[in-house]
């Protein structure tokens, strides 16, 4: 078992200094190990987001850069776009708005601005259980493709409920897709307002989601503040765009 986490560390230790990324067999000969065995390994590392494949070749996954603090730095393009966006969105709002992203069906905060100006990277790994949890949560599970969505019912039921009724799941479902076509989610939790958008590529796929949170006493205005999500959002994609 000691000589397994070894290797393991070996991988994630030589793919750090890959940002482009390394094939299986490339890896298997840099740690001198038969590629059956490696094999094995990277593939549990990818089932915990350590590691991602992409074209063939296997780099650092988020959950790699969340576990050091460094969420900025899993995707540099992306949160070098978004800080100024959601510094002003925060300001705007006066709320705290957050960046975050879909990984291995799990939500992922890459960014966070307070109303103060200041962005953070987030340091939780993971921040909660389900997505339930979070308006960004939501939004990135209403845009998962069905069999996704129900993967992940089957595993952490749905929101209050762990073992729903099929017309509970059915429920949900017809709400998510609700969530999806709006691209909106909103809700009043406790004394807290808060709501999320999700951001696409030029492809129309899912690329990330914007969300906000703020005291329920200072959301007068929850269509103003929905207009400033979605023109944030908005911006952003606009950002991606072009860079893809």
């Amino acid at each position: 078992m000691i000589k397994v986490i070894h290797k393991a560390i070996n991988i994630l230790e030589y793919l750090s200094t890959k940002p482009e990324g390394e094939t299986l067999s490339a890896i298997a000969a840099h740690i001198g190990e038969k590629t059956t065995t490696v094999s094995n390994i990277v593939q549990v590392l990818a089932k915990r987001n350590y590691l991602e494949r992409s074209d063939g070749k296997w780099t650092l996954g988020i959950g790699a850069y969340m576990l050091t603090g460094a969420s900025h730095r899993y995707d540099r393009a992306l949160c070098s776009k978004a800080e100024p966006i959601l510094q002003r969105l925060a300001a705007q709002t006066a709320a705290e708005a957050v960046l975050s992203v879909w990984r291995g069906q799990e939500r992922f905060v890459l960014l966070r601005a307070s109303d103060k100006s200041s962005v953070t990277v987030n340091h939780n790994y993971p921040e909660s259980k389900t997505v339930f949890h979070t308006a960004t949560g939501m939004i990135l599970l209403a845009e998962q493709t069905p069999a996704v969505i129900d993967a992940y019912i089957a595993e952490n039921g749905i929101p209050g409920i762990l073992q729903p009724t099929e017309d509970a799941v059915r429920q949900f479902r017809l709400s998510l897709e609700a969530y999806r076509r709006d691209g909106c989610y909103q809700r009043e939790k406790g004394d807290i307002f808060e709501a999320a958008v999700s951001v696409h590529d030029s492809m129309g796929n899912l690329y990330a989601a914007i969300g906000i949170f703020l005291p329920l006493f200072r959301a007068q205005n929850k269509n103003g503040l929905i207009q400033s999500l979605r023109s944030a959002a908005n911006e952003l994609q606009a950002g991606i765009s072009d860079r893809l």
